[in-house]
């Protein structure tokens, strides 16, 4: 099955994405080149999307700013950028020639063995999400760690081992948990925060879109009057903020849940659809095609394979 590198399909429970300069893991790594062949499925890394798997970036070098449900940051060597599944982001680079990162996607059915495992991660990520930031700088003590223990990571899948084996979990066990652990690094701040109430503002309309995003009457219109504002000014409120567009940043998030609900092959697409918040199949499998490339019920076939 060709995986797409927009939409990681996690045929397994993590997978891994070197790109240094001793080692590259894949051929995505350098500036997307329109002339090149699988152009379709790299350039998409670098404009705003969502997935159903968590992902951890490890900055490495290079100059990057990365953009994550509103918050910008200025990477910096050492840092370690921590998105939630479903969350909307981008990586925006300038400096190709120099840019250097460990990419790790995790499904959220390791991430709750996991979680299960250690509470103490769990109570972090909780600790994390409060704080609203998804950018921490490890102490360069623990820096070392995490960069050990992913080039064992790296060099077991290399040498063609199980790259799903105990020993594989137990190592990226080990580095998330310091990662997400608070004391092993300090949060690094965002270039657009807000003031307290604007923060609270927009808080609560993320909150609303979460609670309400399978419903198909979340719209535009009916967003802006439960929160008592012109919907015109609601829109370029939201854009500001988010750096992306309402109804976008909706779909996106709605795609990636769709993706997910075709993974458990539980549900027929036409359900999916309905239940992902889309008004028609007809829609969502243009809106899916387009993202993705891909039509649902080919992916679906794809990951029965």
């Amino acid at each position: 099955m060709k995986e797409s590198t927009f939409m990681p399909i996690l045929d397994e429970n993590f997978e891994v994405f070197y790109w240094s300069k001793q080692y590259q893991s894949h051929d995505w790594g350098r500036k997307p080149d329109k002339t090149s062949e699988n152009y379709s499925e790299i350039e998409p890394l670098f404009r705003l999307h969502s997935h159903d798997s968590m992902e951890v970036l490890v900055f490495l070098g290079g100059k990057c700013e990365f953009y994550c449900e509103g918050q910008m940051y200025s990477l910096t060597k050492g840092d370690v950028v921590i998105i939630p599944p479903y969350a909307v982001h981008k990586a925006e680079v300038s400096d190709f020639d120099n840019y250097e990162r460990i990419v790790t996607t995790i499904s959220e059915s390791l991430l709750a063995e996991f979680l299960s495992i250690s509470p103490s991660m769990s109570d972090s990520i909780i600790y994390h999400k409060t704080l609203g930031s998804y950018v921490v700088h490890p102490h360069s003590e623990h820096l070392k760690e995490i960069l050990s223990l992913f080039q064992e990571i790296s060099n077991r899948i290399k040498g063609n081992r199980d790259p799903y084996s105990f020993a594989l979990h137990y190592l990226l066990f080990r580095a998330f948990e310091i990662i997400l652990n608070p004391a092993s690094s300090k949060p690094t701040s965002s270039l657009s925060s807000l003031s307290s109430d604007a923060d609270q503002r927009l808080h609560s309309i993320i909150e609303y879109i979460e609670k309400h995003l399978t419903d198909s009457q979340l719209n535009l219109d009916n967003i802006s009057s439960h929160f008592h504002l012109n919907k015109y000014y609601f829109s370029h409120y939201f854009k500001n903020h988010m750096k992306v567009p309402f109804y976008r940043y909706v779909l996106l998030k709605r795609l990636a849940t769709a993706v997910a609900l075709i993974k458990q092959n539980e549900f027929s697409i036409e359900e999916i659809a309905t239940k992902c918040g889309f008004q028609d199949y007809s829609s969502f499998y243009r809106l899916f095609k387009k993202e993705y490339n891909l039509s649902p019920k080919n992916l679906q076939k794809e990951l029965r394979v």
